[in-house]
């Protein structure tokens, strides 16, 4: 009974400490999406060659989803119908987690189950600390002809993760963009 109990104690733990990619996506129901050809993409200026060669990436996987979409992509954002914005951080984190674990069994003189004379679990308590660092991509789609509202917003966080090669890394990225832009109104 008491093994059951903390075997569930720590599934719950480590279910409930474990995070995950995470997406959140808004559209404004008012907002008419039936006016929209075509989209220009922008992104703040960093001066940091790994975010810049991220913006790259992100530029084209962004462009392709919206071509997929229907939508024909532009340069001059004064010639866009909308305009596609994203930020792009990361940060580090550390998670915690504890086990429990039943070390032994040891005689004991009083016991609920077995009486006076008996044996008990010993259980001892393990904490392990996991590092790690999460990316997030926010991205925000607005009319700048009608007072730059933002008409559809993502965020999309996970943990970043290494990759041996470039086109691991693209088809990673290709895949969170995908998800980013799932929902997004096609062209009709």
């Amino acid at each position: 009974m008491i093994r059951t109990l903390l075997a569930a104690l720590t599934a719950l733990m480590l279910l409930a400490g474990c995070s995950g990619r995470s997406l959140e996506t808004r559209q404004n129901e008012m907002y008419d999406f039936s006016h929209l050809k075509t989209v220009a993409i922008i992104h703040p200026e960093i001066d940091d060659p790994r975010t810049t060669s991220a913006q790259e990436i992100f530029d084209r996987l962004i462009a392709e989803e919206m071509r997929k979409k229907g939508y024909t992509v532009v340069k001059d954002r004064s010639q866009a119908d909308f305009v596609i914005t994203y930020h792009l951080g990361a940060t580090d984190g550390r998670q915690l987690s504890n086990d429990y674990r039943v070390i032994g069994i040891v005689p004991t003189y009083y016991s609920p189950h077995y009486g006076h004379y008996g044996y008990s679990y010993v259980v001892g308590q393990s904490t392990q600390s996991h590092e790690f660092s999460e990316g997030k991509i926010i991205v925000e789609a607005f009319d700048p002809h009608q007072e730059n509202i933002v008409f559809w917003n993502a965020k999309m966080t996970d943990k970043l993760k290494a990759f041996k090669t470039r086109e691991e890394r693209e088809a990673f990225l290709k895949k969170v963009v995908e998800q980013v832009f799932a929902n997004f109104p096609a062209r009709k």
